[in-house]
């Protein structure tokens, strides 16, 4: 998988804290959430619905643009209950209770609130602190290649890991072919073995393409258009067919093979699991089908794309649609 500006062979391109406001995310029931302010907010309706804009982008990094102020939502980030006005003046370390009272409310509403037992960060505050943690602005990685555990899909070369500014690509070390090449935000590598990195990038680049493939951009999280596209200007190298997930708000395009977006695929998840294979937990590379251009193009109109997955004598075959909608299953 790969983003907009690299091709790869594979994929080419939360929860919350003790005592904080977290993301209120649940599965079952949907939490209401309330703003804190704003008269544009006030004045939707549930029965109009809409999205409104409550501050401006350039007022949003003014707020963020303060060291005491990014000092109090790491604070609270920090803590595991809500903060009076003094422990949290006392963690920053101001000592002016005045000038420190005056970044609080530049605060409030919008990155932290006040409730009856303190200071806390709304939702909005745990992901500027997330993406400081996260490091896409502040950190990058420096590393040299990383060898992993898998022979070249296309020669008798291997794979390593390789860190390429932003990017990280699995990658063959003869041919320079890619299985993945995506950017990961260098915080994600920080808690894992070096030696552990490449198959870190390879599930951060799965679930970042099953959240497009299920209809979200992962930079901007709008609307995900999915298309199955034939040969579209060699993009997809030697594969026949690939995937382009384009956002229809930001404008970014990921690539992908077919055959490795169907890897969390319930059938195929399934077809596995009964065979005794973790099919989740197990790197792309590992099958071939997901690697190399086993999809078969069956019609072109309506577009139909087969992709056969085999495993120790048995086969599953999926195809696929335009919209890289399974349509069909076939179990032999």
């Amino acid at each position: 998988m790969t983003d907009r500006d690299h091709v790869d062979e594979g994929y080419v391109d939360g929860g919350g804290r003790s005592g904080q406001s977290a993301r209120g995310a649940t599965l079952g029931s949907r939490p209401c959430r309330v703003t804190d302010g704003g008269s544009d907010a006030e004045n939707v309706t549930a029965e109009s619905g809409a999205v409104v804009e409550q501050l401006s982008a350039d007022t949003a990094f003014e707020l963020l643009s303060n060291e005491t102020r990014l000092s109090a939502l790491r604070a609270l980030f920090d803590a595991t209950d809500p903060l009076s006005f003094s422990d949290l003046n006392d963690a920053v370390g101001t000592g002016d209770s005045g000038q420190f009272n005056y970044h609080l409310d530049r605060l409030r509403g919008v990155f932290i609130r006040k409730t009856p037992d303190g200071y806390k960060l709304t939702a909005e505050g745990m992901d500027v602190v997330g993406s400081l943690l996260a490091g896409p602005y502040t950190k990058t990685v420096e590393a040299d290649a990383i060898p992993v555990d898998a022979d070249c899909p296309y020669c008798e070369g291997t794979l390593a890991g390789i860190f390429d500014d932003d990017h990280v690509r699995v990658a063959c070390r003869n041919c320079d072919r890619d299985v993945i090449s995506l950017a990961v935000p260098p915080g994600t590598f920080e808690h894992y073995p070096r030696e552990e990195w490449p198959l870190v990038a390879e599930q951060w680049t799965r679930q970042e393409f099953e959240t497009a493939h299920r209809g979200f951009c992962p930079v901007c999280h709008g609307p995900i258009e999915s298309t199955v596209e034939i040969d579209p200007d060699g993009i997809y190298d030697v594969f026949e067919a690939g995937i382009s997930y384009a956002c229809q708000r930001c404008g970014e395009v990921q690539y992908a093979n077919v055959g490795a977006c169907l890897c969390w695929y319930p059938a195929v998840v399934a077809f596995y699991h009964d065979r005794g294979v973790d099919i989740t937990d197990t790197p792309v590379w590992e099958f071939e089908w997901a690697v190399q251009p086993s999809a078969e193009i069956r019609s072109t109109d309506p577009l139909r794309v087969a992709v056969p997955i085999e495993h120790d004598g048995d086969r599953l075959t999926l195809v696929v649609d335009q919209h890289a909608d399974v349509v069909e299953e076939h179990l032999e």
